[in-house]
Formats: structure tokens, C-alpha cells, sequence
């Protein structure tokens, strides 16, 4: 420890601690370790500090109850969910806690010696400082504009009163999301859910008292639509539909319908329901194996959606445009007709959602894992550009004041729930990692959202085996791995993880049956690892703050450089056959098409006209094959001439990174009739495609790896999901009994 730092007795008011290789800054609910921060929920930190106070002395679930939640009537869940997160945290494997001790039947205890310091060392110091609020100014009046979450507690009481007196309430005062206090008060967080399967996509009646999501219970054949009270009462399925997948409930602003998709198949059916339960109406087709957002417009009687706007035929042949825009599905008739608004030819316009009152449309502009918020008048016109992320937005939804909007970004490299100005811009984080498609109440101040727990693990599938047969773990840890690739001669196998805190490159070998961490980036996300012909290095993809660029790391010594010039956006890159070039998925031209770059001489030159995705250069024909954007499907380069030509139409959105092309076919991820992800293989002979394994729990969008002999992939499946629907207040926000109006 730095000779600078004393160490302190443990007192009610003081901040800063050392927990075995962790730092503690209580007061802004962070914990640091290196280059690593965390900010847990302010409960969970404050259910640290009680444990830290106590010294190793055990705590009885009572007293932290009475303590950390003296104002409120918690239930034992709360408590359980402030542990976990926690553990998941400062716990190398939660399931082997070496900090934190579960009592049986008593509480919890602390394990690790705890020193308190006047202040932190070196970089930790630095990290504290910078999230510090400033100390306040001794002035002699009170300022004339209220700052922080403490004067907002005092002028909704104050709303409240107004509204007794004269019937209704004056608009909420700005907040300063900028101010420091706004993120460090924190806001009342409560688990809605806390069964051990997962639940998933909620939606939050407009009274705030119910909420509807997607679970798939004991007893289920799928995921359904359930509906749960928010005063503890169980959850009841809505519909009796079976042999089906229902996700993404949707309240109407009157709340007495709930509009979802359900899937059987390759068929998706829009359905509106009674939110009671009773006849169902189905209203619209919409788009298999992923999520075809859609919202109410404000008076009920319409769908927004996004859809293929409609050309003027050509020889007769009908023709849509390559990219999604907005339309509106008249539920009386049935009709769908495209909004008159600013469009960008090149970029996908989805996930439409209607303010309160009606006046405006958010919506998500461009395509996973690159988007932004804009908004248009309802009437159409101009669209207005309110975030600059460049992220993956999980979800999103407006608050009833009609100014700010509640979204989930990972913009700064870890998923969390951000709270939008959409007039100021200002975008401030609310501490909850891990949180996503967030619903708000229109009529009040309550949020929902999903609060992501799962475990994404390697699993082999060999070739030989029966086709149902269980995979065979690999390279298993306590977190998340994703995106495998084999090295040319099989002996390794580079992929993403998450197991020493941040997204980096992991080492798996097989032989010794050991990995290691060969990247050392900070608050970006990983994706897209593809070997050089030769072994020696790794292309990859790093997103964060609004950029990505395209990296190589040596394996061997670990170092890396930058391949993408400063400026370009890459979403993905791969070496040529020869080793080279590389060829990258760019925007450097407006749009998403694919480059080559030449090693030797640092040239590019612009290869598709159609936009891309993924693209795989492993057959070794001549050809560079790409997951088009625009139209669906695989499609084949020629490198001699040009020509583009599609070579497999299964490969869509959904598992636009679950493919690889090598000598003898196309390998993908596909579903089968019940919606079970299967592996394939397209002989490139033309033959019918064959059936290799069923996979049920793969995970599409982290990629697949094949084997030189192509007799078996690597593939990430989902091991454990114990996602909950979780309610946070920010009536602070809003104002008490804040409602948007027409």
C-alpha cells in the first residue's frame, strides 16, 4: 500500500476501503480494482458498507432489512438480489464466495479483513476524484435553481400540495443530469421477479400496477405471456396457445389491451389480446426468429412498426427498398401505410415509440451493435438526431413528462441504464449494469426492466455423434464466453470473455487445457475474432465510446496495433486467404460495405454495392462471401469480376453471425419448426441442406467456430439464465402523478 494512505478505524462517515484487492469509494458507490470500475446499485453498496462496519461479524438478514431499507416494507428478495449482485461483482466465482459468507438461517458475514483509508492510492484516487461531487459553496442566499435529487424530493412534495389546492400540478423543474448528485443519490430499485428461470421483454400497465413479460415456467412448451401484480401477487398466464413462442408484450395506453408477437415456425403473428385474457385478434404478420419492435400510437387505434417501404414495380415485378422505415398498421382495417418523415437510405429506421402525449416518435436508427436515438414530429418532417452513441441499445422507452427518455446503452463497454434530455442532450447514468429493455408507466413515474443474469459457455458439437447428442464444455468459467475461432491447425482457440472482468481475448488450448488473457483493452466491447492464415495473429473488433475499430493482436507477445485508419467505423474484419489483405465490413462511405485493405502497400479499395454484415473469405474459390444487410441472405463476391450473387437465403438478421464458409460448404445456425437453433451444412455441390446437430440453448449472435477437418463447431450455448424483471422509481424525475396528456 502507498506509504501516503493511512488507514483509518471504521466510522459511520467514512468513504473510502480496501477489500482484499478491491477499492471502495462508498460515497459514490464505486468499487476499483486497476483499470476496473464498477458501480453497483446504491442498496447493494449499501448492504456492503453494513457488512464492512460489522467487521466479520455475522448480520442477520433482519438487521440489514431494518437497516439498509428502514423506509420501505421489503420482502427477503430484495435482500437476496443485493447479495447476488454483489457477488457477481467482486467475486471471481459467485458459486465459491470468498468474500462474502452465507450463514444458514442467520444472515451474512464478511470474510475478507477490511482497511479503511483516508484516502485512495495512485489511479484509484484519480477514478474517485473524478466522480467526487464537488463540495458545495458556502453562499449567502440559496441559489435560485434547485440542484440534486434531495431538492427534487422536496418540490414533488411540494407538486403534491399544489395539486390538492388548485387540481393541478405545475410542470417538474428541469433536472441537471450533469450534476453529481443526480447519479450518486440513486433511485428505488425492487425485483418484480425472483423465480429461478428467466423472465424477460416486461411491459408496465399505465396505472403502474401490473406488468406483463416473457417467461417460460415449469409445465410450459415455451416461452408465453405472463401478467403479474405489482403487490406481490403470482403470475398468470395470459394466453392457452400451445406449440408456440410469445415475447414482447406491448400495453395499450388505455390498458385494457396487450398487443405481442407470437411464432411458430417461419410464421410470426402480431396478436392483441384483452388485457384480462379472453378472444385474441391477430393482426399483422411480422418477422421470425427476432424481435419485430413495435409500439401503440397514442389513441389505440394503430401499430407503429417498421417495414419495407413499397417501389413502383419494375417489368412488373415487385420491389421493396433494402432498409426498414417507419409505418403505421391501422388495426380497424388492417392497412399499412409508410410515415412521411427524413429517412436515410443507408441506415435501418426500428423500434418506434410514441411520447405520451402523442406528439412524437422515438425511434432506433441503424443496425445492431450501431445505434442511435432520433426523433420525428407525429406528423413527420425532419428527424432529429438526440444521441451520438453509436451503441447497443437494448431497449428504450419514454418517461410520462415527455422530455426524457429511459434507455440501455453499452456505449461505455458494459450494458446500463442511462436517463436521456432529450431537449439538453445531457445523458446521465443510473448505475444498474446489466439492465435492458426498460418500460416506463405512462401515467407515473414507475420503470420496468429486465435486469440480464445469464451464463454464456463453449460448448463442441461433433459431426459423428447423434445428432440430439449433448455438447462437450470447453474453456468453462463462472461468466460469459462468446465468439470462438480455431487457429489454422486446430491447436488453439481464441475467444471473447468476460471471466477477468472486461470483454477481452482469451487462450484456450486444448493440450494443456488451460487459457489466458492475450488482450488488455478498457470499457470496450470485444467481437469478431479471425486468425491469420500463418497462426500468428488475431483480427478483432473493439466498440466503445461511440467508435469501432478493427485490431490485431500477436498471439504470442500479446501486443496489438491498430489496422483501421482513425476514423473508420469497422463492424467486422477477416484476413484473405493468402494472408494478405484483410477484408473489412466499413461505413468510411455512408454506408456498410466491404473493403480490402492491402497490407503491404496500406491501400483500400471498396469491393460489394451491397450493404454487409459479417464476411468470411474460408472457402478459398476466388470468392468472399457476406451476410447481406439490405436484402437477407448469403451472397458470394466474385474477386475477379465483381459480380455479386446470392448463394443461401437462410442466413438472415437473426443469425447473421452464426455461419462459416471452408472448402467443402456453408455451415449456419438455422431454426427448426420448433424454434430450436439446429446446425446445417450447404454442400457448395448444390445438394439440399443437411442436418448436423440440434443446439438448442446457441446463442446466434456470438458466433460459431469450425474446425480445419470440418468434423465438429464450437458454438456459445447458454448455460444458466436467471434474468428478472426488476421496478425502479423515478417519480423524482417526473413529478408525483406526472401524466402525459394529448
Amino acid at each position: 500500500m502507498s506509504s501516503n494512505v493511512r488507514v483509518l478505524r471504521p466510522q459511520d462517515q467514512t468513504r473510502f476501503a480496501r477489500l482484499g484487492d478491491w477499492f471502495v469509494d462508498l460515497a459514490s458507490n464505486r468499487l476499483l480494482r486497476g483499470e476496473r470500475e464498477l458501480r453497483p446499485t446504491p442498496k447493494a453498496m449499501a448492504v456492503l458498507r453494513q457488512l464492512m462496519l460489522a467487521n466479520g461479524a455475522p448480520q442477520t438478514r433482519t438487521e440489514l432489512l431494518d437497516t439498509v431499507w428502514r423506509d420501505a416494507f421489503p420482502t427477503d428478495d430484495v435482500l437476496t438480489h443485493a447479495i447476488t449482485e454483489l457477488r457477481r461483482a467482486i467475486e471471481e466465482d459467485p458459486k465459491l464466495p470468498r468474500h462474502i459468507e452465507t450463514i444458514p438461517k442467520v444472515g451474512y458475514r464478511l470474510l475478507t479483513p477490511v482497511e479503511w483509508l483516508e484516502q485512495l492510492p495512485g489511479a484509484a484516487a484519480d477514478a474517485a476524484a473524478e466522480s467526487a461531487p464537488a463540495a458545495p459553496a458556502v453562499a449567502e442566499a440559496p441559489p435560485r435553481r434547485p440542484q440534486g435529487l434531495w431538492v427534487i424530493g422536496v418540490l414533488v412534495v411540494a407538486a403534491c400540495a399544489l395539486l390538492a389546492v388548485f387540481g393541478r400540478a405545475p410542470p417538474p423543474s428541469r433536472v441537471d443530469l450533469r450534476n453529481p448528485l443526480f447519479a450518486q443519490s440513486g433511485f428505488p430499485v425492487r425485483p418484480v421477479t425472483a423465480e429461478s428461470d428467466s423472465e424477460t421483454f416486461p411491459s408496465i400497465s399505465p396505472d403502474g400496477t401490473s406488468v406483463a413479460y416473457t417467461a417460460r415456467y415449469p409445465g410450459d412448451d415455451g416461452p408465453h405471456i405472463y401478467l403479474r401484480g405489482l403487490s406481490g401477487s403470482p403470475p398468470i398466464r395470459l394466453s392457452r396457445s400451445d406449440s408456440s413462442e410469445e415475447t414482447y408484450p406491448v400495453w395499450s395506453p388505455d390498458g385494457t389491451q396487450i398487443a405481442f408477437l407470437r411464432m411458430r415456425g417461419d410464421v410470426c403473428r402480431i396478436v392483441v389480446v384483452a388485457a384480462l385474457g379472453g378472444r385474441e385478434r391477430e393482426v399483422a404478420g411480422c418477422e421470425p426468429h427476432f424481435l419485430d419492435y413495435f409500439d401503440w400510437s397514442r389513441d389505440g387505434r394503430s401499430l407503429l412498426i417498421s417495414r419495407q417501404r413499397q417501389l413502383a414495380p419494375v417489368d412488373g415485378k415487385e420491389r421493396l427498398e433494402t432498409v426498414k422505415s417507419l409505418h403505421r398498421l391501422a388495426l380497424e382495417d388492417g392497412q399499412v401505410s409508410p410515415l412521411d418523415y427524413q429517412r436515410d437510405p443507408g441506415q435501418p429506421d426500428i423500434q418506434p415509440r410514441s411520447s405520451p402525449d402523442g406528439r412524437r416518435i422515438a425511434f432506433r436508427r441503424g443496425a445492431v451493435p450501431y445505434s442511435d436515438i432520433f426523433v420525428v414530429d407525429v406528423g413527420g418532417g425532419a428527424a432529429r438526431q438526440l444521441t451520438r452513441l453509436r451503441a447497443r441499445i437494448r431497449g428504450y422507452d419514454w418517461l410520462p413528462d415527455n422530455r426524457h427518455i429511459l434507455l440501455s446503452s453499452d456505449h461505455n463497454g458494459t450494458q446500463s441504464l442511462y436517463l436521456l434530455d432529450t431537449e439538453s442532450g445531457d445523458l446521465a447514468n443510473l448505475g444498474i449494469v446489466g439492465g435492458s429493455y426498460p418500460a416506463v408507466s405512462r401515467g407515473r413515474g414507475l420503470a420496468v426492466f429486465q435486469q440480464d443474469n445469464a451464463d454464456i459457455n463453449l460448448q463442441s458439437f461433433r459431426f459423428d455423434a447423434a445428432v440430439d447428442a449433448a455438447g462437450e464444455a470447453i474453456a468453462s468459467s463462472t461468466r460469459s464466453e462468446s465468439w470462438p475461432a480455431f487457429a489454422p491447425n486446430d491447436d488453439r482457440l481464441v475467444f471473447v470473455s468476460n471471466r477477468g472482468g472486461d470483454s477481452q481475448l482469451w487462450l484456450f488450448e486444448p493440450g494443456a487445457r488451460t487459457s489466458y488473457q492475450i488482450t488488455h483493452h478498457n470499457n470496450v466491447e470485444l467481437s469478431a475474432p479471425n486468425w491469420s492464415p500463418d497462426g500468428r495473429r488475431v483480427l478483432y473488433v473493439a466498440r466503445g465510446s461511440g467508435q469501432s475499430r478493427l485490431y490485431s493482436v500477436e498471439v504470442d507477445s500479446g501486443q496489438t496495433r491498430q489496422e483501421s485508419e482513425e476514423g473508420d467505423n469497422v463492424r467486422y474484419g477477416t484476413y484473405s486467404w493468402d494472408g494478405h489483405s484483410i477484408f473489412y465490413v466499413s461505413d468510411r462511405d455512408g454506408a456498410w460495405h466491404i473493403w480490402q485493405r492491402d497490407l503491404a502497400a496500406r491501400t483500400n479499395r471498396r469491393l460489394s454495392e451491397s450493404s454487409a454484415y459479417s464476411v468470411s473469405d474460408g472457402a478459398g474459390n476466388g470468392k468472399l462471401y457476406f451476410a447481406n444487410m439490405g436484402e437477407g441472405g448469403l451472397y458470394a463476391i466474385d474477386l475477379a469480376s465483381g459480380a455479386e450473387e446470392r448463394v443461401n437465403s437462410n442466413v438472415q438478421f437473426w443469425n447473421m453471425n452464426a455461419w462459416r464458409v471452408d472448402p467443402s460448404g456453408l455451415y449456419y445456425l438455422y431454426s427448426g419448426e420448433d424454434m430450436k437453433p439446429q446446425l446445417f451444412v450447404q454442400s457448395w455441390d448444390g445438394t439440399p441442406p443437411r442436418l448436423l446437430r440440434k443446439v438448442e440453448w446457441a446463442l446466434p449472435e456470438g458466433g460459431i467456430a469450425l474446425d480445419r477437418a470440418a468434423t465438429r463447431a464450437v458454438l456459445p450455448v447458454v448455460a444458466r439464465d436467471d434474468t428478472d424483471v426488476m421496478l425502479i422509481d423515478l417519480t423524482a424525475v417526473v413529478g408525483a402523478g406526472a401524466v402525459g396528456s394529448p
